[in-house]
């Protein structure tokens, strides 16, 4: 069976954060047990699609190639030369991370030299790429020396930051986003619509849900450029008394005199994400507006995994009026969808008034989602396009 090889993003530096504690607590820990203990923590992709593939008989390995820390690990353990010379090199990569402020694994040499040393270690069949993993067109082209075939899966806005980032260089796009299919294949890269998905194994590792709540609605999520209606709405939520708690990151990128500047607690990230949904009546998901100048349409699709997040913890979800959400959930009955901030907590009240239609729906939801929205699902979705 083919192998196959997934690079996780590093999401909000989460695997950096965590890996440095984990080796600063034990310095002899070696680079596969913090590798499990980080995957272990069910942090946004996660092995989740590796282990749907997993089931189906194909070997499969995770490599997160901008988390640092372990990176070295791996280095000290596997080659002593990249490991001297990503010290030699230290110095110089420290200068220019700030002056450029690029401080991820792909821009230097030596990070790239160490995933391309794993890459042939594993020898994969398929490498499957996750959004905002930076790579230049020649290390694309480098890496395919050693693999069959370079997945891209890229949900988010275009890449701005990144303008020379190679979209075009990988044999295959996946998007849950069908504005970006289209977008894509509008430049004549090969594209296919895939959609987000629940990892029902989240379930064994998270505190019983309860019908004692701790508040009435929830919002985990980021404040960063593209995000100014999430900020809106949230606003008028409170500005109108709802019962609402808010975690996420981006604090410096709100009006400090907002509520929602007041309000914001410390971001939360896989199981300790999933219990807090699991503590409110209802979580409430707001799309990304994305860049106007891409031509991009964030209002029209959803695709955002929130969605199946929220649903799969067994939590009410509130998500925004867009035309695909009803080939997802059925709204009233599965989902509650709102076309304004307004309407948002017009529903919200009526909501709060009938504890049982709460329940029913976020019960329904959450089947909804362990029957059709499953990694075991998407897997046989994306298998044709991969073997291909």
């Amino acid at each position: 069976m083919p192998r196959i090889l997934f690079l996780l993003e590093d999401y909000n530096y989460f695997y950096t954060r965590e890996s440095s504690t984990l080796f600063e607590k034990d310095t002899g820990r070696n680079y596969e047990s913090v590798l499990t203990s980080l995957i272990d923590q069910k942090h946004y992709q996660s092995d989740s699609m590796a282990n749907a593939f997993k089931a189906m008989g194909h070997d499969t390995k995770i490599i997160i190639p901008e988390c640092n820390p372990l990176q070295l690990k791996w280095t000290k353990e596997n080659s002593r030369s990249l490991y001297f010379k990503w010290h030699f090199q230290k110095p110089f990569r420290s200068y220019l991370s700030r002056i450029k402020k690029r401080f991820r694994t792909s821009y230097n040499s030596i990070h790239f030299d160490v995933l391309k040393a794993q890459v042939k270690n594993y020898e994969p069949d398929i490498i499957y790429v996750y959004s905002n993993i930076f790579f230049t067109e020649r290390q694309i082209s480098e890496l395919k020396k050693y693999c069959k075939k370079i997945v891209l899966q890229w949900t988010c806005p275009i890449w701005h930051e990144q303008p020379d980032f190679p979209y075009g260089s990988f044999d295959l796009i996946v998007t849950a986003a069908p504005q970006l299919k289209e977008y894509f294949e509008n430049k004549k890269y090969n594209t296919v619509y895939i959609q987000q998905a629940f990892d029902s194994s989240i379930l064994k590792n998270v505190e019983p849900l309860s019908e004692t709540k701790k508040g009435d609605v929830v919002f985990i999520g980021s404040f960063t450029l593209g995000h100014n209606y999430r900020f809106d709405v949230l606003e008028y939520l409170l500005q109108n008394k709802i019962d609402l708690t808010i975690h996420g990151v981006g604090k410096e990128n709100l009006p400090p005199d907002s509520l929602v500047a007041s309000k914001i607690k410390s971001p939360l990230y896989g199981i300790k994400m999933y219990n807090e949904y699991r503590k409110y009546k209802m979580a409430v998901h707001i799309h990304t507006t994305g860049k106007e100048n891409d031509g991009i349409n964030w209002d029209k699709y959803a695709g955002a995994k929130r969605l199946f997040e929220i649903t799969g913890s067994g939590t009410l979800l509130l998500t925004s009026e867009q035309e695909n959400v009803k080939d997802l959930f059925e709204p009233g009955k599965e989902v509650v969808t709102y076309s304004s901030p307004q309407n948002l907590l017009e529903k919200i009240n009526v909501l709060l008034q009938d504890k049982t239609g709460i329940r029913e729906i976020a019960k329904s939801g959450m089947e909804r989602t362990l029957r059709d929205h499953s990694f075991k699902r998407r897997a046989e979705e994306l298998s044709p396009y991969l073997f291909n």
